[in-house]
């Protein structure tokens, strides 16, 4: 592929992933991870090694597109802080033991299972109405520890962010609004992305065959360009978001999942 091609699809992938976290909530891995497996196989890359790569450097771009975003959403007022620090803490911890899960597991099961989760969280988005208030969030500690554990396992398992199954989860079981589900999984998903990325660089450390300028598993220079436009796509985003319908909003959520449900499954 040519160089400059490659550079432009780059480019192009960081503005949408850079949509996704301001607007969604959501790291935008789902997208980003296949989009980065293609390019580096059409430059020559091992398909066994480019999986990897193409998990970590997402969890790389994804946490860069977080700070920015989460930035913006606490100016809205939209992080829940409760529980924010249970969810980051455990978050980070999930994420390491899937990163370290993931090198040793074919994750072909899990993936079904994934994508059954995205399919069941369609369903319950579509049928049970939340009221858009605060008076109805739930304060149960465990929650919110179980949910920031596995928001990081399936960070570290599959390179995503996390936030395709937290948002889901944050306004159907705990009861959260939203915008307030948003601003809250992109603060968590700083830790899961952060734990994620970590632990590939220390397992990619001492493997051959990486592209050049590759740190550990995380291709840099896929992650420079593609940084550049999620970075200053993410805040502008963020900042629209407060002045959407949270309707929109949640039916855009329900696109996205139900998508990534059905191709988990095979089903597309």
């Amino acid at each position: 592929m040519d160089f400059i091609i490659y550079v432009i699809l780059l480019l192009l992938s960081g503005c949408f992933a850079g949509l996704m976290a301001g607007l969604l909530g959501i790291g935008g891995g789902v997208i980003l991870t296949p989009i980065h497996y293609f390019l580096l196989l059409s430059i020559g890359v091992n398909s066994s090694l480019a999986l990897h790569i193409a998990f970590a450097t997402s969890l790389a771009v994804i946490l860069v597109t977080m700070i920015n975003s989460t930035r913006e959403h606490k100016k809205n007022g939209f992080v829940e802080t409760e529980h924010l620090k249970l969810m980051l803490i455990f978050g980070f911890i999930g994420a390491v033991i899937g990163s370290i899960i993931s090198t040793h597991t074919d994750v072909y099961l899990l993936k079904i299972f994934f994508g059954f989760m995205c399919l069941f969280s369609v369903l319950n988005m579509l049928l049970i109405k939340n009221p858009e208030n605060y008076d109805n969030i739930s304060h149960s500690k465990n929650a919110h520890l179980i949910l920031g554990l596995s928001a990081g396992l399936l960070c570290g398992l599959l390179g995503v962010g996390g936030g395709i199954i937290m948002i889901p989860s944050l306004t159907i079981l705990l009861k959260y609004p939203t915008h307030k589900a948003i601003g809250t999984s992109s603060a968590t998903i700083i830790a899961t992305s952060l734990g994620g990325l970590i632990t590939n660089i220390i397992l990619g450390w001492n493997v051959s065959g990486l592209p050049p300028f590759s740190l550990g598993y995380v291709n840099l220079t896929q992650f420079v360009f593609l940084t550049i436009t999620s970075s200053i796509v993410s805040v502008q985003a963020a900042k629209l978001s407060k002045n959407i319908n949270p309707k929109i909003l949640k039916a855009s959520h329900i696109i996205i999942v139900l998508y990534m449900g059905l191709k988990m499954v095979g089903l597309i």
